[in-house]
């Protein structure tokens, strides 16, 4: 489980291409990180397991199969892109963000940028497979990129967001642009709501 508070970024040092997916090499910014072998990690929003850390140096390993790479933008990423990271929550973490269960429901795609306030606020216009528009609302929350954000507007496609200049300065979120494609996760309370409605 995680909370949707990025904690730092990293960039991809390696990739590479196996039989059944496709292995990334992660370079982060975390001095001494309280990581090792089989432990959960949210990339770009979307939980993965460490299967090798390099302590020295921070660096760490992940395995994403062809599934994960469908349904997330994985596929998309390149050598010496940035993506988020966050470690799983501890009991004693403060949720200072929602629940996120690093579950990628879909992708999205930024249709517009407008800066505002002399570009310190940054608002996005986002696309959404419409199979997710009953579960965004406006004012609640949604994971965009491992990034727990609240949902200005909604409409069948489509939804607003706007980013203040603490979350563009500690994500990857500086580097979003029109066509960028991102990691969505809605809401829990949303996704549960309605597997409990279908059996009232």
């Amino acid at each position: 489980m995680f909370t949707g508070l990025v904690e730092t970024t990293g960039r991809i040092f390696e990739i590479q291409e196996t039989t059944e997916g496709r292995g990334f090499l992660i370079e982060t910014k975390w001095i001494l990180p309280d990581l090792k072998l089989g432990d959960s990690i949210a990339v770009n929003g979307c939980c993965q397991t460490v299967t090798e850390f390099y302590e020295e140096g921070n660096r760490f390993r992940f395995y994403a199969s062809f599934k994960t790479l469908e349904l997330t933008n994985f596929k998309f990423l390149k050598k010496g892109e940035e993506v988020n990271l966050e470690r799983s929550a501890l009991p004693s973490t403060r949720l200072g963000g929602h629940l996120v269960s690093g579950h990628v429901d879909g992708v999205g795609k930024i249709l517009n940028k407008e800066e505002r306030e002399s570009g310190n606020v940054i608002c996005y216009t986002v696309r959404n497979d419409s199979s997710l528009s009953k579960y965004i609302a406006p004012r609640g929350s949604i994971t965009v990129d491992g990034i727990s954000l609240t949902v200005v507007d909604s409409r069948s496609d489509t939804f607003d967001l706007i980013l203040i200049p603490e979350t563009l300065k500690k994500t990857n979120a500086k580097y979003w642009n029109s066509d960028t494609v991102l990691n969505l996760e809605i809401d829990l309370v949303a996704r549960y709501l309605e597997q409990l409605l279908k059996f009232k």
